[in-house]
């Protein structure tokens, strides 16, 4: 990249050019930084700037049902373009997925856990589905990022809209549109200006500035990891606009087009699982251990520990006695590999009867 954006005491500047970067870092006046959740160079100023003043920046965004295309542009500059991989709508690491083995393990412990408190109130309005909801959230994140590092003042987005009263043709738009309304208030909260371009005067857009159509479309396309894809139509939201005679819209960006794109995936993490959903601990195969030497060793866990017991004194009818007779049991084994949810018990010998009988350990 040409420049990379430059922060002082938590302040957002001007992106910086390269050759100046390198004269900065070789004095002592400035270090380059690495964000690697959006895998984003950058510069942390260590002397006061020489101007504080910045121009306007704006973000582009295009929302899209699994890919979502951003763009940051300034008057003269095209900085860097973003686009994100949604969760998947199918297979295991889908949301649908995930909730369904989220209630089954959460039915599991609460049947453990008879006097579990309310954790909230699953009776409230106007709430957005899990699939949508996690798309909104990452669209989030990645703007809250942005603005740690570009001063973006504007944010444009494609306004998706489709009549489904007269046509049923418009399924792919519902992921889309869905959710849109608490994208765009919570845009509107953190004091940024919000411009929202009609998604059916976008493709206008791209032809009135290229003079063709540059956008790769067609649904085996659409995985393409390539700028025309969806980062096409992010970058012209954010350029600055001009209306020809015939009230068609062109893009006045004049300089060279930044065709970098930085893939982002959703990360999926599994919390709160169960051992008994995990696969190491399904099957002896999958668990191992690290000898002294760094080689690896597969095992099955046993915990020889003795499974100690206690019983109330004969004649005690009290649920709490004062005191209990604890009653050697023999020695539990835990296999970490099995999916019994509990551990089983052996009673090998005649060591753990006297006479035919238990041998009883007091203990105070």
């Amino acid at each position: 990249m040409d420049r990379l954006p430059v922060k002082y005491k938590g302040k957002t500047l001007m992106p910086m050019k390269a050759s100046r970067i390198r004269r900065f870092v070789r004095d002592g006046k400035a270090k380059i930084r690495f964000d690697r959740k959006i895998k984003q160079y950058w510069v942390q100023l260590l002397v006061e700037p020489s101007d504080k003043h910045t121009q306007e920046i704006t973000l582009g965004i295009d929302p899209g049902s699994t890919f979502d295309g951003f763009s940051v542009v300034s008057q003269d500059t095209h900085h860097c373009n973003y686009e994100l991989i949604q969760r998947p709508k199918k297979g295991r690491n889908s949301i649908k997925s995930f909730k369904k083995r989220q209630s089954t393990n959460r039915r599991t412990r609460r049947s453990r856990k008879w006097h579990r408190k309310i954790r909230f109130d699953n009776r409230t309005k106007n709430k957005l589905a899990p699939t949508i909801k996690a798309n909104v959230d990452f669209r989030k994140w990645l703007i809250i990022k942005l603005l740690q590092y570009y001063p973006i003042s504007k944010i444009v987005i494609e306004d998706v809209r489709f009549n489904h009263y007269k046509s049923k043709k418009g399924s792919s738009f519902s992921l889309v549109e869905q959710g849109k309304i608490v994208l765009y208030d919570w845009i509107e909260n953190l004091g940024i200006e919000l411009e929202k371009y009609d998604g059916f005067n976008t493709k206008k857009l791209r032809v009135n500035s290229f003079d063709f159509d540059p956008k790769i479309s067609g649904l085996k396309e659409k995985g393409n990891k390539d700028f025309n894809t969806h980062c096409i139509d992010s970058f012209v939201l954010a350029c600055n606009k001009e209306f020809l005679e015939n009230d068609e819209p062109v893009i006045t960006f004049k300089k060279d087009i930044n065709k970098k794109v930085i893939f982002i995936e959703k990360i999926v993490k599994q919390r709160r699982r169960l051992f008994l959903t995990r696969k190491r601990y399904r099957d002896y195969k999958f668990y191992f251990r690290y000898k002294k030497n760094g080689a690896k060793e597969h095992f099955v866990n046993r915990s020889r520990k003795q499974n100690v017991c206690r019983v109330k004194p004969e004649g005690i009818h009290s649920n709490h006695p004062k005191k209990w007779i604890y009653i050697d049991n023999g020695y539990s084994e835990k296999f970490k590999s099995n999916a019994a949810p509990y551990g089983g018990t052996t009673l090998k010998g005649h060591k753990f009867f006297v006479n035919n009988e238990w041998m009883n350990r007091l203990k105070e």
